[in-house]
């Protein structure tokens, strides 16, 4: 097999040194910028064969197979769904057809959209909250050695925005939010359930790649939850709503959103399986790790030439 020559920017390579210098930071000096290309692309590959329904170094009689079903009928409309000018075409169409229906539900009154009776902020979090969520925590947690120092930065700003906005509409106070009367107990009632869903499928690689930071973060969030219970129940903080509340209402909360996605739910689907789906994740490893003698040649072909 031929080696391959890939030549690269100077602002890609400067990414790439800014990586391998975190890298030797968390390996304790083992890497370099081959070995760190070469992770980059497998992940890259292994990610993208994976959404497209393809093992790890597909055959070419694969390949083909995989095309030719994906140029069938139904192929040709998810290629037109992937269509960028389509996407945006939609996209305007579902925007301006939101518009009118605000526009008619909050302005002329049009009782079938029912919006004037969810008229606050409030109402809107329940219903947009869990897809928001859903769509975007799975995407920071798989693709965040992707995601640029900027646009790390604007997630942040937005955060601290909201946390800010929210903070006004108690102390002003706004009343079109509707935060005013919700405690921290709606809170949590409002956010477990989306954060959970949206974590479920990406947890046990996001606990893996946990740092000391992100572990201080989550020992932080924990110690704060216990004193705001300790307020709650014996120091009486009706902000926290927690008074009056018994183990069975915390059940509610917590069972539901946390403990039957995150515990109960992996158990389950691990034993009715025989633990398939670790076997099947230690089989692509093992095909990703142990390359054919052929492939190992390249590789080693490949380091000489950078």
């Amino acid at each position: 097999m031929a080696a391959l020559t890939i030549t690269i920017e100077p602002d890609e390579f400067l990414g790439l040194s800014a990586l391998v210098e975190l890298e030797k930071v968390a390996n304790d000096g083992e890497a370099d910028v081959v070995s760190t290309a070469k992770t980059l692309t497998r992940r890259a590959l292994a990610t993208k064969l994976e959404e497209l329904g393809l093992p790890w170094a597909p055959s070419p009689e694969t390949a083909k197979k995989r095309a030719a079903e994906r140029a069938e009928p139904g192929g040709a409309l998810r290629t037109l769904m992937r269509n960028d000018r389509v996407k945006k075409g939609a996209i305007s169409v579902l925007l301006v057809a939101a518009l009118v229906a605000l526009w008619g539900g909050y302005i002329r009154g049009w009782q079938w959209t029912g919006f004037r009776a969810n008229e606050q902020l409030w109402d809107w979090l329940q219903l947009l909250l869990l897809p928001v969520v859903v769509g975007t925590i799975p995407l920071w947690i798989q693709h965040k050695d992707y995601i640029g120092r900027a646009r790390r930065v604007t997630y942040v700003a937005v955060i601290a925005a909201f946390a800010g906005f929210v903070a006004a509409g108690y102390l002003i106070p706004l009343s079109w939010t509707g935060f005013s009367g919700n405690t921290l107990w709606d809170w949590f009632g409002l956010i477990l359930l989306p954060v959970a869903v949206a974590s479920m499928r990406v947890l046990p690689s996001a606990v893996r790649s946990l740092r000391p930071y992100h572990q201080a973060a989550i020992v932080s969030i924990a110690l704060g939850w216990t004193v705001t219970i300790i307020g709650g129940y014996a120091l009486r903080w009706t902000w926290t709503g927690y008074e009056g509340n018994t183990l069975w209402d915390w059940l509610q909360l917590l069972l539901l959103p946390l403990v039957l996605p995150t515990i109960l739910l992996p158990t389950a689907l691990k034993w009715v399986s025989g633990n398939a789906a670790q076997r099947a994740q230690e089989a692509r490893e093992e095909a990703r790790n142990s390359p054919s003698p052929s492939r190992t040649a390249a590789y080693r072909s490949a380091e000489h030439v950078a």
